[in-house]
């Protein structure tokens, strides 16, 4: 009975199943039903996890729609054809819902996962700092990709032929995202021999998408695309190192970032 004032004011209070008493389990917000202190620790790695996946497709949704947004709004303003076409964006919207719900779903736990201190009980998952991270993965990406394609429209090339950059490098652009939203602890090319199956799916569902919409004549006008050649390719894989380089920038600044503590509650 004495422990049930305690189990109330502790922010998880813990009571065991088998030898508890009724008022204890009663007031406790984990009862563990093995009596087991080893659950506790098994409990909170496979919570942390969770948790650190619905962060990384929560960065990575405000953060793949940003450049969607910037580049279906700013050709508008200043009078450029348009680059992204209905049907690219529902593609696009084809790929980043498996990538929330399959993808950072099969995440494996992050490094160091249990060596890290408790978060605030105030930490969110749309806190400031993570939205402010998205955006700026976003923005950064899609400036790279807008200003792409003001040179290209300088160097003469076609409203088709600028698309079918733009919008190349858009959807390896996604895959570059989901890279720089898994473990943000260190960098992202780290985490490629990580296991997750799910993701190297995608990767390839992505590649064939882009062959198929760009090596069927009938796909490529259905799409409003044309063949880039050899300088398209140049041109998007320069796009796409710009935009990988923004990316580890932002994610060093991140981790260099002190981090709010939870603070000591009073004994």
């Amino acid at each position: 009975v004495n422990d049930a004032p305690a189990l109330k004011a502790a922010d998880v209070g813990i009571a065991m199943g088998e030898r508890g008493t009724d008022v204890a389990r009663e007031a406790a917000a984990l009862v563990l039903l093995d009596d087991s202190f080893a659950s506790i620790v098994a409990a909170i790695r496979q919570g942390r996890r969770i948790d650190d996946n619905i962060r990384k497709a929560t960065r990575f949704v405000f953060a793949v729609h940003v450049p969607i947004i910037g580049l279906t709004l700013v050709p508008t303003l200043l009078h450029w054809p348009a680059l992204l076409l209905p049907v690219h964006i529902v593609l696009l919207e084809l790929l980043i819902d498996p990538a929330c719900s399959i993808v950072f779903e099969a995440e494996a736990e992050d490094h160091g996962l249990m060596d890290r201190a408790p978060r605030p009980v105030a930490d969110s998952p749309f806190g400031a700092r993570q939205l402010l991270f998205s955006v700026l993965q976003g923005l950064g990406m899609a400036a790279v990709l807008l200003a792409g394609q003001a040179w290209l429209t300088a160097q003469g090339w076609s409203a088709a032929q600028g698309r079918s950059v733009v919008f190349g490098t858009l959807v390896m652009g996604v895959m570059l995202l989901i890279f720089a939203n898994r473990d943000l602890s260190r960098p992202a090319w780290y985490g490629v021999t990580d296991r997750n199956p799910w993701l190297w799916r995608m990767v390839v569902a992505m590649v064939l998408l882009l062959v198929a919409m760009l090596g069927l004549p009938w796909l490529r006008s259905l799409m409003g695309l044309a063949l880039p050649g050899m300088g398209g390719l140049a041109a998007g894989a320069a796009l796409l190192a710009l935009s990988l380089a923004w990316l580890e920038l932002l994610r060093t600044v991140n981790r260099r970032w002190p981090r709010p503590r939870a603070a000591p509650r009073p004994a």
